[in-house]
């Protein structure tokens, strides 16, 4: 297996997306779209090293990438001048004799993709190979032009097609932006690229008419799934990343024998595990980082938050939402309530309406709920607070003390009722 560097061009300000963000800084699913591809990278076996080139905020990219991922090189784009000279400003810190180029806004592409792409070049022994893909609706990509005995002369841009549409050739088939070069043969061209005059600025794909002219015909990688070749250029397209990747995540829980009744009004993060049986109503949404157990019944119109744990058997209903909590064994939240900051029991019932009051305004404090408690609905725990085992909270009460084991408290503020039997 022949090794690799990537570089992943990350330098573009994307005028499109209406901010002073980096594109590749706006998040997709909790992470920037650069962390989506660096992500896959790093699973890839032939990516030996990875240089990201940074130009509009260079600083602010950097910073987020260093934070986040282990051991990538960077180069600076000075002026943002075109992708072709992008990848020349990474030209002095490859090390390895092949190279992969991928743009930091296409966060959809998944290492297995990549590492048949690699594959698919080195069983071809090309010297230059990109991944392409057949569009039948209509697109912004650039269309691959081929001979007549179909070999790859060029990359036309959309607004450059008029010259090749007499012909009889099939212009659907795109240009991903996702190439594989021989190190030498990459940089040698590269510096032949001249600035596009309408542009002002040096066009990578340029680099594929050069080699065809020089008798280098560039390999090609088809796709299957074209979804993953979607660049991020506007919030609408952000917005269809943020769709398909949901759907992947709905489809692996489904395949692992968790039931989702409405996949399409269904919405859960990456990085959330659920038991197997757990039953999903429509509208529920599901942050990343949360943890739920098997046979839950879970929604509508839910939301849970981010460090929430859920054991099994546990119901939760409509309108409900929990944050940095976690809900014991066979407990129930079935109505309208918010639990924020709790430590649940097994086999707690919370009425409907409560609220856990975690915040005084200047901290978050801890809610502790005892097994087989009983919540009274419209009570409010003002946290910190600990509620016993098997004690009772009547409707409408305010629970502002600790309320011991197998009491009964109710009232604004709640008080003392009576002692439990049981």
């Amino acid at each position: 297996m022949k090794n690799f560097t990537a570089i992943v061009l990350a330098a573009g300000k994307g005028v499109r997306m209406k901010s002073e963000l980096p594109k590749v800084l706006h998040e997709l699913r909790g992470k920037p779209l650069i962390g989506h591809v660096l992500t896959q990278l790093k699973k890839v076996k032939a990516v030996k090293q990875v240089i990201v080139v940074t130009g509009y905020k260079a600083g602010t990219v950097e910073a987020y990438v260093k934070s986040n991922f282990k051991n990538i090189n960077f180069a600076r784009q000075h002026k943002l001048a075109g992708t072709a000279d992008a990848v020349k400003c990474a030209q002095s810190k490859v090390k390895y004799d092949n190279v992969l180029i991928l743009c930091a806004d296409a966060p959809l592409i998944t290492e297995e993709t990549i590492s048949s792409f690699i594959s698919s070049y080195e069983t071809q022994n090309a010297k230059c190979a990109l991944i392409s893909a057949s569009v039948e609706s209509e697109n912004d990509f650039g269309r691959i032009i081929r001979d007549s005995s179909a070999n790859i002369q060029a990359i036309c841009e959309k607004q450059d097609l008029a010259k090749y549409l007499s012909g009889t050739q099939n212009l659907r088939e795109v240009n991903s932006g996702i190439y594989a070069f021989d190190e030498r043969i990459l940089f040698e061209n590269l510096k032949e690229i001249r600035k596009n005059e309408k542009k002002g600025e040096y066009f990578f794909t340029d680099i594929i008419e050069i080699l065809y002219q020089k008798g280098i015909s560039a390999g090609s990688y088809l796709l299957t799934n074209n979804d993953e070749i979607l660049g991020i250029n506007s919030r609408r397209e952000l917005a269809m990343a943020e769709k398909i990747l949901n759907t992947r995540a709905i489809e692996r829980f489904m395949a692992n024998g968790v039931n989702i009744l409405d996949p399409q009004s269904t919405f859960i993060s990456d990085n959330v595990k659920i038991g197997k049986n757990t039953l999903i109503y429509p509208f529920t949404f599901i942050e990343k980082d949360v943890i739920i157990g098997s046979h839950c019944r879970l929604g509508p119109f839910i939301h849970l938050r981010e460090g929430t744990r859920i054991d099994n058997g546990v119901g939760l209903g409509n309108f409900v939402e929990i944050c940095r909590s976690k809900v014991g064994k066979a407990s129930r939240i079935k109505h309208f309530s918010y639990i924020g900051d709790a430590a649940i029991g097994t086999d707690v019932n919370i009425g409907a309406g409560t609220v856990v009051a975690n915040y005084n305004g200047k901290t978050k404090n801890k809610t502790k709920i005892g097994n087989s408690a009983f919540i009274g609905s419209d009570s409010v725990l003002v946290a910190p607070v600990n509620i016993g085992n098997h004690a009772v909270t009547g409707a409408g009460s305010v629970v502002r003390n600790n309320v011991k084991a197998k009491t009964v408290v109710v009232g604004v503020p709640a008080k003392f009722l009576k002692k439990l039997n049981k």
